[in-house]
């Protein structure tokens, strides 16, 4: 198959997909409401067309097909970069912000000592870096998609401090998942030449270039641009970005947040950025998840120890960090202190970090982080709707 039929059935794909992704459409079918928005379908999909079963997305044809998946890695963080404009966020209680902090840490932390602990006590031979393994999925592991709680909202029709508490958390619990791994991406950086090769510098190249780009497409939209031409930029912004951190080894995903953060300060070009994105949302974010499951190396028999403790890990940690954050921290009502469980449900945004450390690192190390999160986006999604439900009827919010 070539690159440009390749595109044409991923396309393909995509348009049917968002028949079945809106909201309409999940409501009146209920009982796959949860699997459907999970995107496990079009995982399923992606691992179909790939090279493990009917090699229509070869690898030579998704190596093509790379404006398309920066654009996928890069709209996830400039879809979360473009909500933070600071006169709106600090409208929030100050505890909420460290509600949500001290909970992700937390879990980062706890999955980080318990799967550093495991990789050194197992030494997979096919793992090259350990410490960096651990780092990333820790990182994919205390992040909260917010599609399992906003299907559940809706369809349970939920109200109440609590509902907008976990809204609120949920909306912005990527950032510290994303920062680590900037972070990390620069501290294992392969590039080492006579100007940059020291972690603080490219983590300094990499904030000067991503708020350089905002400022410059900041000026680039006070021109007077129509609907069509806006989307054409925005694509431009992104691929533009995303393409940087391809060449540079740097996260195209942090590099986009940050740029997003940038125009969020601006409220008129925000508008106009926001309005483009949310029309793309979802045809961008069945592509990231097709292309995730065509490059899917799976690898059962080494990889299910790893990824039990992974999961076991993942719950630890989310569990730990919302009871100890509930403990401690006043947010004004009544937290309840098994939060952590409505905190679990995976998205985008860890499989878009798993799909961007496989696309630069690749080998076993990067083939078992897909693993680990595809498992977790099929195994936390439908565990977190029902706890959350159970959670906001306790509370009173759901009838």
């Amino acid at each position: 198959m070539t690159p440009f039929l390749g595109l044409i059935l991923i396309l393909l794909v995509v348009f049917i997909g968002t028949r079945f992704y809106d909201r309409n459409t999940v409501l009146r079918k209920s009982l796959f409401s949860g699997i459907i928005i999970s995107g496990i379908p079009y995982i399923l999909f992606g691992v179909l067309l790939g090279p493990r079963i009917f090699n229509f997305l070869s690898p030579e044809i998704i190596n093509s097909l790379k404006p398309l998946i920066s654009l996928a890695l890069g709209w996830v963080g400039l879809l979360l970069g473009i909500q933070f404009r600071w006169r709106n966020i600090r409208r929030f209680p100050v505890n909420y912000f460290l509600f949500t902090s001290l909970q992700s840490l937390i879990s980062f932390f706890i999955i980080f000592l318990i799967l550093f602990g495991a990789l050194w006590y197992l030494s997979p031979a096919n793992f090259t870096n350990r410490l960096e393994a651990a780092i990333v999925l820790a990182a994919i592991g205390s992040i909260t998609a917010p599609l399992t709680l906003a299907r559940i909202i809706i369809e349970h029709k939920a109200k109440g401090r609590l509902t907008h508490f976990l809204q609120f958390i949920s909306s912005i619990d990527d950032v510290w998942g994303i920062t680590i791994i900037g972070i990390a991406m620069a501290i294992f950086h392969p590039y080492k030449n006579g100007i940059v090769d020291g972690v603080w510098q490219w983590i300094l190249l990499s904030l000067v270039l991503s708020i350089s780009l905002g400022f410059l497409f900041r000026y680039l939209l006070q021109v007077r641009f129509n609907q069509q031409e806006i989307f054409l930029l925005v694509l431009g912004l992104v691929i533009f970005t995303s393409g940087i951190g391809f060449y540079l080894k740097l996260s195209p995903i942090f590099l986009n947040m940050i740029v997003g953060m940038t125009l969020a300060q601006f409220r008129r070009e925000s508008e106009k950025v926001i309005r483009v994105i949310l029309m793309a949302e979802k045809p961008i974010y069945l592509l990231l998840l097709v292309f995730a499951g065509s490059l899917w190396n799976y690898q059962f028999l080494t990889e299910i120890l790893l990824i039990i403790i992974f999961i076991i890990g993942r719950f630890l940690g989310k569990y730990a960090g919302g009871w100890l954050s509930a403990k401690k921290i006043d947010c004004a009502f009544s937290v309840p202190t098994d939060i952590g469980k409505a905190l679990l449900s995976f998205g985008g945004t860890s499989l878009a970090i798993a799909f961007n450390f496989q696309l630069f690192f690749g080998g076993s190390t990067g083939d078992f982080l897909m693993s680990a999160t595809i498992f977790g986006v099929f195994l936390f999604d439908e565990f977190t709707a029902i706890h959350a439900v159970k959670i906001l009827k306790r509370q009173g919010e759901i009838q």
